[in-house]
């Protein structure tokens, strides 16, 4: 089985996959995953602090997979040994294999059950509108958005598969996502978004994107629980959904 919710940032929002408001997640085994949408931060000082929430996810019976966002340590995340895993590029752990970053670009083929998987399409980042309040290397990294690089393997990933995935994974919406998560953040009073150049990407990936077949898109970054656009993508931050349903 696999689950998904929304930012954990470290430990300030973990206690939506606590046993405590989460007890469905104590059933779970090794084979299933919990996917996190971005702001992660469990890799965020390189000490003590991570260790602890590392051994804390590493002791829970499923696999994390997370998505980077852009509360990210992004020169720790880059160090990370990098894998082929459920037909893609992961980064791994050291120490903690149970804890898996899903990389910028790349599809995978994710195990839902012993005779079933499904194809998802990943792309992490995203700005962060609270930056000048941040330091640069200490609190802010600049690797928030993704290169070209990252921008070229995503594009030739989906056409090797045909534009044809079950789901997708990011913390950044589509730029008409964006338009339509902002009228439910409290306090936004502005006539438009400003338009970043990931969202016109990934709103590029949804217009080619073989709409018969994708079931959900999820992201996060917008600290709401809803359905955005359509019934095929939705924004999370509290919910822990199973893969396929959306917010309630």
């Amino acid at each position: 089985m696999i689950f998904v919710t929304g930012d954990t940032h470290g430990n300030n929002d973990l206690y939506k996959i606590s046993p405590d408001f989460w007890p469905e997640g104590q059933d779970l085994m090794r084979d299933d995953a919990l996917i996190v949408c971005g702001d992660f931060g469990a890799l965020w000082s390189g000490g003590s602090r991570d260790e602890e929430l590392l051994r804390w996810y590493e002791r829970q019976p499923w696999t994390t997979l997370f998505v980077d966002g852009n509360h990210e340590n992004f020169d720790l995340i880059n160090e990370l040994p990098v894998e082929r895993r459920f037909g893609g590029r992961v980064h791994t752990i050291p120490g903690y294999p149970h804890v898996i970053h899903l990389m910028r670009g790349e599809v995978y083929d994710l195990r839902v059950s012993d005779s079933k998987s499904v194809r998802a399409f990943v792309m992490g980042g995203a700005p962060s509108i609270d930056a000048a309040w941040r330091v640069p290397g200490l609190s802010w990294w600049f690797d928030e958005m993704p290169d070209y690089t990252e921008y070229d393997n995503a594009w030739r990933n989906l056409e090797r598969v045909g534009w044809s995935v079950d789901y997708v994974f990011t913390h950044e919406l589509p730029f008409e996502g964006v338009r339509d998560a902002l009228e439910w953040v409290d306090g936004y009073e502005e006539p438009e978004p400003i338009q970043n150049e990931l969202s016109e990407f990934l709103q590029s990936v949804d217009d080619c994107l073989d709409k018969r077949r994708l079931k959900m898109w999820y992201a996060g970054h917008y600290h709401i629980d809803a359905e955005i656009m359509d019934d095929q993508h939705c924004v999370l931050y509290e919910q822990v959904l199973e893969l396929g349903s959306s917010p309630l």
